[in-house]
């Protein structure tokens, strides 16, 4: 006798269950399957087998549990199957098979879901940028964002960045809040400013009005006695003037000294608010600058190097074995080597030079007004003091090193292919044996 194979048996099960329209449920389904198989005994999936399985459906069920009912309901059913105390091997073929199948479908949806909303999300933010050029607190928050947004997305990069964001946000309230309490306190003072000086001009013309009263009086006085009282009251009014016009003087003297402080706390709290931003454009565990802020400084430094026509150098720089040292070492080791690396290489660099995290173990130097053979030789010279400094990590001193590719911007090149040319040289210098300093052709 042939022995039929699972496919064979699967479609014959099948067949069975329609010719007595009988739903196919995994136990009517098992039934028949032995019938078409002629026997009774069961092949079972192994308990460690059918737990494993059902785990797997139950963590994937939250990626779709919104998206396709009919999925959810298909995987549900397949988790109660495979709990059962002997489940058959046959039946969780056909149902896997099944759900496998539905999955298949629904899996590059999601991928696609996910890739558009993060589309949508950076033109989002690209636009809410445009429309908030002159608000600086508002620019370093949507600046994080897009950073984060880019790809990969990590749940921990947005979990850091979410923290991060929380805490500038909290500043910036914090002092936007001071800014508009200033703000009010300037704008009272100048209406009270205003309101001081129409009263020296009522005053002023109140007395110009008593004085032409009093000329009026003087010139139909025949006897002299008649006038010491209109030059007493000439004297009066012009005490009760001076008078007036000392407090008012005083009044803006101090409306002034006031309206300067105020504006001293405005451009102050200004300042406080450009650097609260400021620190959404740097990489929170290293301190150096992130994506988002190396885009703007290498903007600014080639828009200056088109000007002057001075050379500017791009050092792209990975860390060797990196992989090697969280493996064993624990990824804390790891964070305190990218730490480490930036440390030291902030005591070699020059006033103009800057440093900014690419991504994970990455790093990229700014060298303005650097040529190619200048920025080889402070590269070189960063290996050398990495080489004589190491760090501790659980008593054991740790040494890193670092393969670096250098180019130099051409005319009319972008730094984007400045950086591709700098991690072509990377590799070249990782083949030739690590530790080394390529020149980008």
């Amino acid at each position: 006798m042939v022995e039929k194979s699972p496919s064979t048996l699967a479609r014959e099960a099948l067949r069975l269950l329609f010719s007595r329209e009988q739903p196919p449920t995994p136990e009517n389904y098992q039934a028949a399957y032995y019938e078409a198989a002629g026997t009774i005994d069961a092949i079972v999936v192994p308990p460690g087998l059918a737990h494993q399985l059902a785990r797997l459906c139950e963590f994937a069920q939250p990626a779709f549990a919104h998206s396709d009912a009919r999925l959810r309901e298909m995987s549900e059913q397949l988790v109660h199957f495979l709990r059962q105390p002997q489940p058959e091997l046959s039946t969780a073929l056909l149902l896997l098979q099944n759900f496998s199948h539905r999955l298949s479908f629904a899996v590059p949806d999601q991928v696609q879901l996910h890739e558009g909303l993060l589309r949508l999300l950076g033109l989002i933010l690209q636009n809410m940028a445009v429309l908030c050029l002159d608000d600086q607190w508002l620019e370093g928050q949507l600046s994080a964002l897009q950073t984060a947004t880019e790809p990969p997305l990590t749940l921990p990069r947005l979990q850091e960045m979410e923290q991060r964001l929380q805490e500038v946000i909290f500043k910036q309230t914090e002092a936007k809040e001071r800014l508009v309490q200033a703000q009010n306190q300037v704008r009272d003072l100048l209406a009270t400013f205003i309101d001081r000086l129409a009263d020296i001009g009522d005053t002023n013309s109140s007395y110009h009005d008593h004085l032409e009263q009093c000329a009026a009086k003087l010139s139909k006085v025949s006897q002299l006695h008649e006038i010491t009282p209109l030059l007493e009251d000439v004297i009066g009014a012009t005490r009760a003037m001076a008078d007036r016009c000392d407090l008012a003087r005083h009044e803006l003297h101090t409306l002034r000294m006031q309206s300067e402080q105020g504006m001293q706390e405005i451009n102050r709290l200004r300042d406080a608010l450009v650097e609260t931003s400021a620190q959404a454009r740097t990489d929170a565990q290293t301190g150096a600058l992130n994506r988002r802020g190396m885009d703007e400084a290498l903007e600014q430094e080639v828009q200056a190097a088109q000007k002057t026509g001075a050379p500017l150098c791009v050092a792209l720089l990975d860390l060797d074995d990196f992989k090697n040292l969280n493996d064993r070492l624990g990824h804390d080791a790891g964070d305190k080597a990218l730490e480490h690396l930036v440390h030291v290489a902030k005591k070699v660099m020059r006033t103009q030079d800057q440093l900014a995290r690419y991504g994970g173990e990455e790093f990229v130097f700014l060298l303005p007004g650097t040529t190619a053979t200048q920025a080889v030789e402070i590269m070189k010279r960063l290996q050398r003091t990495l080489t004589a400094q190491y760090f501790l990590q659980d008593n054991e001193r740790v040494l890193i090193t670092f393969s670096a590719g250098v180019a130099q911007l051409q005319a009319n090149e972008d730094y984007q292919h400045a950086l591709i040319r700098a991690d072509k040289a990377v590799y070249m210098a990782k083949k030739a044996g690590k530790n080394r300093v390529f020149f980008a052709e």
